[in-house]
C-alpha cells in the first residue's frame, strides 16, 4: 500500500467514473457500475454530455444520501472522464 495523498472515494454502490464519448448518433455516457446509455442525438456537444452524466451520478449519489463533485478530464477523440469524489456535506 502506498503513502500517497489520500483522496475522498465514494461509498459502494456510488459510481466512480463517468464516460462521455462523441459518437455517429450523438452522445454517449457510461457510468461505471452501471453501464453505458445510448448516444443521445439531442445532446451535440461535450458540455451537454458532461452536464448529463454528472445529473446521473448526482441522482445516484442522492438515492445514498451523498452528495459528489465530479473532475473532468480530456480524453483522445473528444471524449471526456470524470472522476467521482465524495462532495461537501449538504
Amino acid at each position: 500500500m502506498g503513502r500517497g495523498k489520500k483522496t475522498s472515494r465514494p461509498a459502494t454502490g456510488i459510481p466512480q467514473s463517468v464516460l462521455v464519448m462523441p459518437t455517429a448518433g450523438g452522445w454517449a455516457r457510461s457510468i461505471a457500475g452501471v453501464g453505458c446509455g445510448r448516444p443521445d442525438p439531442e445532446i451535440v456537444d461535450a458540455a451537454q454530455a458532461k452536464a448529463a452524466a454528472a445529473e446521473s451520478v448526482t441522482w445516484f449519489a442522492g438515492r445514498h444520501g451523498m452528495t459528489v463533485e465530479i473532475d473532468w478530464e480530456p480524453l483522445p477523440e473528444g471524449a471526456w472522464r470524470g472522476h467521482v469524489r465524495e462532495g461537501a456535506a449538504r
